[in-house]
């Protein structure tokens, strides 16, 4: 994953709306970083950076809402988020099937062929719900936002109580979605499992200037896990996929995918696993705890 830009000067006794100026700047200058290469068609590391980029800018928009009106620019980021996302997936289903395909016999081989074009021809129709919310980015969110910056105010203090507080509560969060999945271990509850633990990475990371060593010590033991999620996550889009074509694809295409959905469901009985060890790892060394105490 890309690192955000590193912002420099910043300490608890910072007043908390220039720490909120200097962090959506950096973070906007993030999102734009990548759009020179989506000028054209549609990379998939373009695509992939600034959809990262804007997940980190909502996460600082939601962080800092106090300090501004800033609820219209985090709706309007979410779209162009939403709108990455869909040419992002398709992307790596594309990927994913190219790699798949070259582990196949022939006789296969051409089925996953097939069903990677079936994919690509999604691409045309989301590549121009891509390019308006791009537009509408660069003609009306990035003003928007640049008007903003200038409109906060907060002389709370930026790594004071209000912002271990903010913390605390992701953390609980995650908590809640750790307790779920232990219940109910399927594809639903690992997914927002796995979206709890970004917004809680991209929240620290936020704060990362004012408490380095706190923030340094949750992400070592945050980052494993949200990565392994992803995995299963991964593992849980494709099966989907495969399922799909059951119903939709022609003969050839079946026998492919039934061919490939072993291995696919042996893949994500192996993540599953991981985050199962995981997870009893954070139970039994009471890593949420620890990690509770260290944001008071």
């Amino acid at each position: 994953m890309s690192q955000p830009t590193p912002i420099r000067g910043l300490s608890t006794e910072s007043r908390l709306d220039e720490a909120a100026r200097r962090i959506l700047a950096g973070r906007l200058a993030d999102v734009r970083h990548p759009e020179a290469s989506l000028s054209g068609e549609f990379s998939m590391k373009g695509v992939h950076d600034m959809r990262v980029a804007t997940r980190r800018l909502r996460a600082a928009l939601q962080v800092f809402r106090q300090t501004g009106r800033l609820d219209k620019v985090e709706r309007q980021v979410k779209q162009l988020q939403d709108a990455l996302g869909e040419v992002r997936d398709i992307h790596v289903q594309r990927d994913w099937l190219t790699q798949a395909a070259r582990k196949q016999t022939p006789k296969h081989r051409a089925g996953l062929k097939a069903l990677q074009q079936r994919r690509e021809a999604l691409l045309d129709n989301t590549s121009a719900r891509l390019r308006r919310a791009l537009k509408r980015w660069s003609e009306r969110t990035v003003p928007l936002l640049l008007l903003r910056l200038g409109e906060l105010k907060d002389a709370h203090s930026y790594g004071g109580g209000r912002i271990r507080r903010h913390l605390r509560q992701r953390l609980k969060r995650v908590e809640k979605r750790m307790a779920r999945y232990a219940q109910a271990p399927d594809a639903a509850t690992a997914h927002e499992l796995r979206k709890e633990t970004k917004k809680f990475r991209y929240a620290l990371e936020i704060f990362q200037p004012a408490l380095r060593r706190t923030v340094d010590a949750l992400l070592e033991v945050l980052v494993p896990l949200q990565e392994g999620l992803g995995e299963l996550h991964d593992a849980d889009v494709r099966l989907e996929l495969l399922g799909h074509v059951a119903a939709e694809a022609t003969p050839a295409e079946r026998a492919a995918a039934r061919e490939l959905l072993e291995t696919v469901r042996e893949e994500r009985a192996q993540h599953a696993a991981e985050i199962a060890r995981e997870l009893q790892r954070w139970q039994s060394e009471q890593i949420i705890r620890g990690l509770r105490r260290m944001l008071r």
